[in-house]
């Protein structure tokens, strides 16, 4: 092949792409994380009829599509949303029961700064399930079952199940005055007498 032949072949060959690389494979275990993250907040900051799932996958930074290939749809995400929203098991375990009633008292004054740096609220999720016929029933099982019935197992004496749920009246009804409505009696000035006021009454269902 002469000069002239092969420069002519180079000429009218076709040119070579560069190679690109293939974008890394995406990580499913961290995906499906962050969308159930975001389906915390979402869930916890809005009623669930106003949650759609686009939402939460924008602020997850994921395609819509993966949440239901994921969860299989908004119904089923919400489900496993509030898995351990309300367990108490890992936090009261050898804990004195005798003083439990301040402690607890003393704990929801306070709040959860972790949750409220994350965004994600179990109060608000109990409160928005109360208006929701979609949720209600979901939500208080779950509540019953990874907070009364964990409860009612730390209380001797008889009636402990109801004792347990009149515990969680308690609790919910002070959280919702000092964070939900953000009562102006229940600030730092109030904290000992409610702390005592409270705690005793939450005590006596202890002690049966």
């Amino acid at each position: 092949m002469t000069t002239r032949q092969k420069i002519a072949r180079t000429a009218s060959a076709p040119p070579t792409l560069p190679v690109v690389p293939a974008k890394p494979a995406r990580n499913a275990g961290d995906t499906r994380a962050r969308i159930l993250a975001a389906a915390r907040v979402r869930f916890s900051l809005d009623a669930y009829e106003n949650v759609g799932t686009r939402d939460i996958a924008a602020d997850a930074g994921v395609d819509a599509a993966l949440v239901n290939r994921y969860f299989g749809g908004k119904e089923k995400l919400f489900d496993e949303a509030i898995v351990d929203a309300f367990a108490i098991k890992d936090h009261f375990a050898g804990i004195d029961m005798s003083t439990f009633g301040e402690l607890i008292t003393g704990l929801v004054l306070e709040g959860s700064e972790e949750r409220r740096a994350a965004r994600f609220d179990a109060l608000g999720i109990l409160l928005r399930a109360s208006g929701s016929p979609a949720t209600q029933q979901r939500v208080s099982e779950r509540f019953h079952a990874d907070f009364v019935l964990p409860l009612a197992r730390l209380l001797r004496g008889r009636d402990a199940e109801l004792r347990a749920a009149l515990i969680a009246s308690h609790l919910i009804g002070l959280a919702t005055m000092k964070h939900a409505l953000g009562s102006p009696l229940l600030g730092d000035a109030a904290r000992r007498k409610t702390v005592a006021t409270i705690g005793a009454a939450i005590q006596a269902c202890v002690d049966g």
